[in-house]
């Protein structure tokens, strides 16, 4: 099968292989392990292979029989999920399908695979970046000060894979300049302060462009980079000085999908997608330009923008602005039926705003608003403002 089309039928036939009992919300390390019990008696191999400090169990899943050897790795930080619930729904859709498709066929017999899908199980338990002892793990690729960063390491000694993928969640950014939110951002870490372009790393640049290239079709201009500052404690840029090439997926946002669910199937698609190029080695003749031409994560995007508020000063003083909002806590996932009064916001930006964008868009032309309700750094509930402007709380 061609990557376009494999593309194609992976967005299309995504939903039945979603497990829709596990989301954003509900992805603590108790979920995760029920969502994996039935794996244990699938083809697949299970594998305990270590413990969090707090004692919880990590687990790695393998398929696969090809020379190509591809490690990935999500939940390092405990509040990024997003990338978990897409290698479940690939962990079922494998165990499900076995080699009934062609395309199965082809990956089993091209890729050997070993994921971890919750790196970090204390963090998820407490919905927070870090360990229990608050180390941040991808900041813990030199001393492996922590349990679970021992993990990783020692599974990449024993594994020796050549390809890496590394999954995250990343902060709400815009493409480059422009108001366009990031669906999902791409990262080829460098493996020093001068940027060398290894054949290592050039070899992970090509993975990005093959995936740039499978979600064009859905997302084209909704990919960005990730920042390439050299960090020489994290996983990434250690692993591509091993010799390993690697990519992050940082996982974004899109407009009314407080849940993450279409950047959950987006995932799906590239992570699938990578490994079958890995697999026939397409990702040799990708197009290099489509990652290096990709534009940088920008800031200029929120979560609401409120156009042509006017907005209200006791002295008298009043002016039509836009007012620029950030749910708070930023990273708190959500679920699938959220509503937008049910999140406390902080005020970030008033006044022209017509560069910037938002996943919401709230028209309040004619409204006012008294300064003393939208001071800004002040965290306020979204509810509040909702019954001022006169917005339905179903929006």
């Amino acid at each position: 099968m061609i990557l376009p089309d494999l593309a194609k039928h992976l967005f299309e036939t995504h939903d039945k292989h979603s497990l829709g009992a596990v989301t954003s919300v509900r992805c603590t390390h108790a979920d995760l392990s029920a969502a994996l019990k039935p794996l244990r008696d699938s083809p697949l191999t299970v594998t305990d292979v270590g413990q969090s400090i707090e004692g919880r169990t990590i687990t790695s899943l393998s398929f696969g029989e090809g020379k190509n050897r591809v490690l990935i790795w999500s939940q390092m930080h405990g509040d990024e999920p997003t990338g978990t619930l897409a290698l479940l729904d690939i962990l079922y859709c494998i165990s499900k399908t076995e080699r009934k498709e062609p395309w199965v066929k082809e990956l089993l017999d091209t890729v050997s695979v070993q994921c971890v899908p919750m790196l970090n199980p204390d963090g998820a338990e407490y919905g927070q970046r870090h360990t229990a002892a608050h180390i941040d793990p991808n900041r813990d690729a030199l001393v492996f000060a922590s349990p679970e960063a021992r993990v990783l390491r020692g599974l990449h000694q024993q594994f020796e894979p050549e390809f890496a993928l590394h999954l995250h969640d990343q902060e709400l950014s815009s493409v480059g300049n422009s108001p366009v939110p990031v669906a999902l951002a791409l990262l080829a870490p460098p493996m020093d302060d001068g940027n060398s372009l290894t054949s290592t790393r050039l070899r992970a640049m090509s993975v990005g462009a093959l995936v740039v290239e499978a979600l064009a079709p859905f997302v084209k201009d909704h990919i960005a980079t990730y920042d390439d500052t050299f960090e020489p404690r994290a996983f990434g840029d250690s692993m591509q000085s091993w010799g390993t090439s690697t990519l992050l997926i940082e996982s974004g946002h899109w407009p009314d999908d407080p849940a993450k669910m279409l950047v959950r199937k987006l995932n799906f698609v590239a992570i699938l997608c990578a490994l079958y190029g890995i697999g026939k080695g397409e990702y040799q003749s990708a197009a290099l330009e489509q990652y290096t031409s990709l534009k940088p994560n920008g800031k200029r995007m929120f979560d609401v923008v409120i156009r042509g508020v006017v907005i209200c000063h006791p002295s008298g003083w009043s002016h039509r602005a836009d007012v620029g909002l950030m749910v708070d806590p930023p990273m708190k996932p959500r679920g699938p039926e959220s509503k937008l009064s049910d999140v406390n916001v902080a005020v970030k930006e008033i006044g022209d705003l017509s560069t910037h964008s938002g996943l919401k868009v709230i028209d309040a032309s004619g409204k006012q608003v008294s300064t003393d309700l939208v001071p800004v750094d002040t965290v306020i509930p979204m509810s509040d403002l909702m019954k001022v402007l006169e917005v339905p709380e179903t929006t």
